[in-house]
């Protein structure tokens, strides 16, 4: 997790600092939070009314415990966003408004297991170990990592005035549904047949929502 952690740092170091060669140009770089996680983002003004950006955000969660049943479960889930992308901002008008389109490298996993911690008491006849009741795990993901994105939202980095702006925007990536794949072990293994029938239940899941609220500030 920490060589994840420290890749991910360094992308976003380096989307900041790949275009130095603009550096007598009117640009600005920022950092952002949102529903894909947090980051930042460089700014070049290409003209007026048209910027040029790169964008990168990175979400991690990992979570573990034991659910009180018969038997007891224990359980983990680990998952892990990273979205880096190059995006052009159009200014229809003098004030704020832009509407955005680009494309992303878009890398999104959740994956979780369970596994019985003690045995299971049938009808107090029979009684299965942990072994024997087996396991469970499952991922979800997505085929294609790179996915176009459009949006709208409200903020010049570039603009005259306050060298430190507020930046809001919203949007989405067109992801198209995920893929779920289960495995099973002992008794439970069956279980993990139900993977299609999943899948087929986040097939109207195609978009990736993008939400950020960012502060930038202009060189």
């Amino acid at each position: 997790m920490n060589k994840t952690f420290t890749t991910r740092i360094l992308i976003i170091v380096g989307v900041f600092f790949l275009t130095t060669e603009f550096a007598n140009a009117q640009m600005a770089v920022g950092i952002k939070a949102g529903s894909a996680g947090i980051g930042g983002d460089f700014t070049y003004s290409v003209n007026d009314k048209l910027n040029a950006r790169v964008s990168g955000t990175f979400f991690s969660y990992d979570m573990d415990g034991v659910y009180d049943d018969d038997p007891d479960i224990a359980y983990d889930m680990t998952s892990d966003v990273t979205s880096v992308g190059a995006i052009v901002d159009f200014y229809p008008f003098s004030k704020g408004l832009k509407l955005s389109g680009g494309i992303f490298y878009h890398d999104f996993i959740i994956d979780g297991g369970a596994t019985p911690n003690e045995p299971y008491e049938f009808s107090d006849t029979k009684t299965f170990e942990p072994d024997r009741l087996g396991s469970l795990r499952a991922k979800v993901d997505y085929e294609s990592k790179i996915v176009p994105y459009a949006g709208l939202g409200f903020g010049n980095p570039v603009a005259k005035g306050n060298k430190l702006k507020l930046n809001v925007e919203l949007g989405a990536m067109y992801t198209n549904s995920p893929n779920v794949t289960m495995e099973g072990t002992g008794m439970i293994a069956p279980t993990a047949n139900q993977d299609q029938d999943f899948e087929d239940g986040l097939k109207d899941f195609k978009f990736y929502p993008v939400l950020n609220l960012g502060l930038t500030y202009r060189f």
